[in-house]
């Protein structure tokens, strides 16, 4: 029972699942008794990295001419979106990397003390690692088909799935919401796909299919009234670089010139599911079972809430594609749509 005077009291509970539900209430009640004060939370993928351009999984590539392009403006346009307290002082900023170098070096500009979570490493493509889709189709093309059927439950050889994505981001995810400072989290596809279903409500089978384009600012701005404003706000990037994708067929499809959409995408969803940049946010679906769910959507599933962060920047994880007929399209229609 929330008493409503910054505090819970808790009474009988016992469990494994009733104490999962008291210990996230818990965490989102103390974020949110913070009178007097408006946080931002700031997603953004990496800049584009080699591996991008050239359509390979995985990787630890460093980033092109445009990444780092993309690294020196996104200072500027955070600092024009950073929230102020009734008495006008400034918001308190972290933020947040994996500990892979594409997202080290996008943040490396970021005047705001960093945080490298190997919580926040991309989805582990296991063999697959350094593909392109096309020698994926080639070598194994059981797996691919497999991942074409069920994007969400596919695990790489050796690697990932999603859902193990979205199980090991749980420690992410509590921390954000108890979290009283602005975040800027600055990851990669499939993770920030996890962490915006989740605010925004996503049921499960579409998260792998969420949108999140290269060079771009996806801002979340809870409101007191429970709901969730979303913006998405492109950065044009002046470089020009040529993107070419491999065809699952083994031929290389025309270079896609990459092209940034002007303007932004807002909404605002009454409720708490949150807001969806592409489609109505569906009902929140209990993710694996589990039976929490926070003012802005399903809980992510439960693991032992040890230490999930580690601040060496070694290691090679893995990136995650969409099939190619999917970024072709994205690439043609949206900046930075070439990884999935």
């Amino acid at each position: 029972m929330v008493t409503g005077r910054g505090y819970m009291d808790v009474n009988r509970i016992s469990g494994y699942i009733p104490g999962k539900i008291v210990f996230f209430l818990m965490q989102v009640c103390k974020a949110g008794m913070t009178a007097g004060q408006s946080r931002k939370i700031w997603l953004t993928r990496h800049g584009e990295s080699i591996f991008n351009m050239e359509g390979r999984i995985g990787g630890d590539s460093g980033l092109t001419a445009r990444g780092d392009e993309y690294s020196k403006l996104l200072p500027g346009v955070l600092e024009t979106r950073l929230p102020v307290t009734f008495n006008e002082a400034g918001v308190p900023v972290s933020a947040w990397t994996s500990t892979l170098r594409r997202t080290i070096a996008t943040a490396n500009y970021l005047p705001y003390p960093k945080l490298r979570w190997k919580a926040l490493d991309e989805i582990h493509a296991g063999v697959c690692d350094g593909m392109t889709y096309a020698e994926v189709a080639a070598k194994l093309p059981e797996d691919y088909d497999a991942r074409k059927r069920d994007k969400l439950r596919y695990r790489y050889p050796s690697g990932e799935s999603y859902l193990d994505v979205i199980q090991r981001l749980e420690p992410v995810i509590i921390e954000m919401e108890r979290e009283r400072e602005c975040v800027v989290v600055v990851g990669h596809q499939a993770v920030l796909r996890a962490i915006l279903g989740y605010f925004m409500g996503v049921s499960l089978e579409k998260i792998p299919r969420l949108e999140i384009p290269l060079h771009t600012l996806i801002e979340l701005h809870p409101r007191p009234d429970g709901t969730m404003e979303v913006l998405s706000i492109p950065i044009p990037i002046s470089t020009t670089q040529q993107l070419q994708i491999p065809s699952a067929a083994g031929a290389a499809s025309s270079p896609l010139q990459l092209q940034q959409p002007q303007g932004t995408a807002h909404k605002q969803v009454p409720g708490g599911g949150g807001s969806n940049l592409a489609f109505s946010p569906p009902k929140p679906s209990p993710v694996l079972g589990a039976s929490v769910s926070s003012r802005h959507g399903p809980s992510l599933p439960g693991r032992a809430l040890g230490s999930a962060i580690d601040l060496t920047t070694a290691g090679s994880m893995a990136a995650d594609y969409t099939p190619l007929s999917t970024a072709a399209a994205g690439a043609a229609g949206a900046a930075g749509a070439a990884g999935a």
